[in-house]
């Protein structure tokens, strides 16, 4: 009984001293220097203003341009542009987002936004 006890004893005792080895080598090691994690919020308010003043001013012209349409472009024409013309508002919107910008990336299109012939 004695050495039954005995052997249970050094067994605990063992694999203590094997899970202590273990954990001591298991990725707990923090690395030296002066790491530090910072968390920042961006703030999407300029951005969203940007979007939205651009929208209304667009949206409003575009009324315009319905009840007053344009000398030689047909009402296909114009649907056509002031589509494309929205369209790349919410992509330039999409992009400042993406990239946590504060105001709209420009535009890589040449919209005739003025009743000007178009710019190719």
């Amino acid at each position: 009984m004695r050495i039954h006890r005995s052997m249970q004893a050094l067994t605990l005792v063992t694999t203590v001293a094997a899970l202590t080895a273990c954990g001591s080598m298991g990725g707990r090691h923090q690395p030296e220097g002066n790491d530090a994690v910072v968390a920042v919020q961006w703030d999407s308010g300029p951005l969203d203003r940007s979007y939205q003043g651009e929208r209304t001013q667009m949206d409003a012209r575009h009324q315009q341009e319905i009840a007053n349409p344009r000398a030689g472009e047909s009402s296909d024409q114009a649907k056509q542009r002031q589509s494309a013309e929205s369209q790349d508002l919410d992509k330039r919107y999409a992009q400042g987002k993406a990239s946590h910008a504060q105001t709209l990336p420009p535009s890589d299109q040449k919209h005739d936004d003025h009743g000007d012939t178009p710019s190719r």
